[in-house]
């Protein structure tokens, strides 16, 4: 087995990539408990001047077709993640909330 160290961004490498979660594990099934966790984690983390935090495993089997990838561990956390960053996207895009980072909802856009 091969580990190695990836950013998230760099993880999810654009919207052309595809994850593909084979049917033998289980649904998303992270209850609010589950989110609200992983939601505090990024606070404390962006409050807290670090560059980089271990948001856990995630285990691929590989490049199956160009851009896909068959995710075996951490798809409750990918899961999550997407979705957060659309929900910033579209908050972003309703006036809702503001960022100092430019044109931060096309990057999100542009990145999942």
């Amino acid at each position: 087995m091969f580990g190695q160290v990836k950013r998230l961004a760099k993880f999810l490498s654009g919207p052309d990539t595809r994850f593909i979660i084979p049917v033998y594990q289980r649904n998303y099934d992270w209850k609010l408990d589950n989110c609200k966790q992983l939601f505090d984690d990024l606070v404390k983390l962006s409050g807290s001047g670090r560059e980089t935090h271990f948001l856990g495993s995630i285990v691929e089997a590989g490049n199956c077709h160009g851009q896909e990838l068959i995710i075996i561990d951490g798809q409750q956390r990918i899961t999550t993640i997407t979705l957060l960053l659309l929900a910033i996207m579209n908050l972003l895009n309703e006036g809702k909330v503001t960022s100092g980072f430019r044109r931060l909802s096309d990057k999100i856009k542009n990145s999942i």
